[in-house]
């Protein structure tokens, strides 16, 4: 759902801009705080995973494309704080190097597909740090995908209303009709592929998830 160059208007997109910009610098002091050399590997695995996933993509609506997104597996795997640093990086490299995404809308793209998903994803992170997730942190995630999908579609359609950049002859509620019923599809499928990505990297590498920090079910773990 990248929002590419010149559909979003200078007050728009500064203004996401600033947003991101504020979210990006919190979470860099955090992850000062927290981050351990455990999880610097998992970081870049996961990193160049949503990266690949991502590169798949397809027209919507004008300026707008369709995709897995990958915030929600981060913020669960890495927690809101590292989840929005390496969905930063991603989206920073494929506007720069692959035109994929304008360079002005960059601030709106990080909000949408790093900042919200990643809060969500850090939302259930605590359930499947416990040494028997269970159905409920399934369950929980697959929403979340879900809604992190549709929900980052519906923020696009509104900020491409915001800027008076949609058709003329498509109302806003049509185009969220349109892009909303398109990822809710992606969205099962991200929810679906979060759960078996999170269950197999706690399977194979736990330690690099978790870390040092707070305390889950008598474990330390890292927020």
């Amino acid at each position: 759902m990248h929002i590419a160059s010149g559909f979003l208007s200078p007050p728009v997109w500064g203004t996401m801009a600033a947003v991101s910009g504020a979210a990006l610098a919190g979470s860099l002091v955090v992850a000062r705080r927290h981050l351990d050399e455990r999880r610097v590997p998992l970081m870049g695995v996961m990193g160049a995973f949503v990266f690949a996933a991502q590169m798949v993509n397809f027209p919507i609506l004008p300026g707008t494309s369709g995709h897995l997104g990958g915030g929600f597996l981060l913020g669960i795997l890495l927690g809101a704080p590292l989840g929005i640093i390496s969905m930063a990086c991603i989206l920073a490299v494929q506007s720069l190097v692959y035109q994929d995404g304008g360079l002005e809308a960059l601030g709106a793209n990080i909000f949408v597909m790093g900042v919200v998903p990643c809060l969500l994803g850090a939302g259930v992170r605590r359930l499947w740090l416990r040494p028997q997730p269970g159905a409920i942190a399934y369950g929980l995630s697959l929403a979340g995908g879900i809604l992190a999908v549709v929900g980052g579609a519906t923020v696009v359609i509104l900020l491409l209303g915001w800027s008076e950049s949609l058709p003329r002859k498509v109302s806003l509620i049509q185009a969220i009709g349109v892009m909303d019923s398109i990822h809710l599809a992606i969205g099962i499928v991200e929810g679906v592929v979060s759960v078996a990505v999170v269950r197999f990297v706690l399977a194979a590498r736990r330690e690099a998830v978790v870390g040092v920090g707070d305390r889950v079910s008598g474990e330390e773990t890292a927020a």
